[in-house]
């Protein structure tokens, strides 16, 4: 069920025109996140299609609904709202790896929802950047300008 009066949230943007494939948004999100360059640890998944040179981005959308909080056993401990960009993140200190955020996401189990964080029983999702000065370190270093970062408006 989703949840009402949820604030808004900033979000990621990807214009697939503009990306070229590089994959450098998916190694320093995962750097910032995990200190590791690695495709498996990013928030943020580069669906290639080589052939096609065809590049669309999987990262999740904060939707308005944020039905993955509202699927949470423990909304608003394992998973949260930032309340200054309002993204919808995970604790993972609290998160128990139950899976129901991720079954609840209109994406379903793409590669949005990872177990491959520190802890393997513990989901990951993008979070903005949640406190990291600048924002999402994805948008400040593509090369191609193909991602940008688009701020929630009001409360």
């Amino acid at each position: 069920m989703p949840v009402t009066n949820i604030p808004a949230s900033s979000v990621v943007l990807h214009k697939q025109t503009l990306c070229r494939g590089c994959r450098i948004c998916e190694l320093v999100c995962s750097a910032t996140h995990d200190g590791a360059c690695s495709t498996q640890l990013s928030r943020i998944h580069i669906a290639a299609d080589d052939f096609a040179f065809a590049f669309p981005a999987v990262i999740c959308r904060q939707c308005k609904t944020a039905e993955c909080h509202a699927a949470c056993p423990y909304p608003g401990r394992a998973l949260c709202i930032d309340p200054d960009t309002g993204a919808r993140y995970i604790d993972e200190r609290e998160c128990d790896g139950c899976g129901a955020c991720a079954d609840a996401c209109p994406l379903r189990r793409t590669p949005i929802w990872e177990k491959t964080g520190s802890d393997p029983r513990v989901y990951i999702k993008c979070d903005l950047c949640r406190g990291i000065d600048g924002g999402p370190q994805c948008v400040l270093m593509c090369p191609w300008d193909a991602l940008t970062y688009k701020q929630k408006r009001g409360p």
